[in-house]
């Protein structure tokens, strides 16, 4: 009888430890940006707009990884209500409480005709975590990523998905080749002509 209740105690230690270190896991996964959504509809009766397809958007991004992009989330709001005085005001107290210490302000813009941007950022491991505020009258949009610094450079300086070349002033090699070649013919044509002049 004692040595079933000292299991059962244990037990309910374990379980009760799980829980306490689980919830706070599970709410600091995506927090921030979920406080900022909830603050939207809640504050400004944001209406969110349904996007078609992004879960297969989604899905292609976790799978190709383009320009290092491992994962995105993008919430768009229509029918804001709220008054422009105080708006910058509330966005950056909400912004500040919502997001942690490790997470980084790097920009905040506010335009004379109203439209807002806030940008968060925090490491993450090797990767980088970033979230983005539009707010452009009565629209807003909520946008988080997570992506690979050193893979985005190296889509910046060549950008190719699946090996196909996104840059225009870039060629394949074939066309630099045919090209080359082109030019060596048509060299010698003009030096052929030269001659007979």
């Amino acid at each position: 009888m004692m040595l079933r209740r000292k299991k059962i105690f244990i037990w309910l230690t374990f379980l009760t430890l799980a829980i306490t270190f689980a919830v706070p896991m599970a709410n600091a996964k995506g927090g921030e940006y979920k406080a900022v959504v909830k603050h939207l509809k809640t504050k400004y009766q944001a209406k969110k707009v349904k996007i078609p397809f992004v879960w297969l958007a989604r899905f292609a991004v976790s799978v190709v990884r383009p320009a290092g992009v491992k994962s995105f989330s993008v919430t768009i709001f229509e029918d804001l209500k709220f008054s422009r005085e105080t708006l910058d005001e509330e966005m950056q107290t909400t912004m500040r409480k919502s997001f942690s210490a490790d997470w980084s302000p790097i920009l905040h813009v506010r335009s004379r005709t109203g439209e807002q941007v806030y940008m968060y950022m925090r490491e993450a491991g090797k990767s980088v975590k970033l979230a983005v505020v539009t707010i452009d009258k009565e629209q807003a949009a909520v946008i988080r990523a997570k992506f690979s610094p050193d893979k985005l450079a190296e889509f910046i300086n060549n950008p190719k998905i699946f090996g196909i070349t996104l840059d225009d002033n870039k060629q394949p090699a074939t066309d630099k080749i045919s090209e080359q070649k082109e030019n060596v013919v048509t060299e010698d044509k003009n030096k052929e002509q030269k001659k007979d002049n």
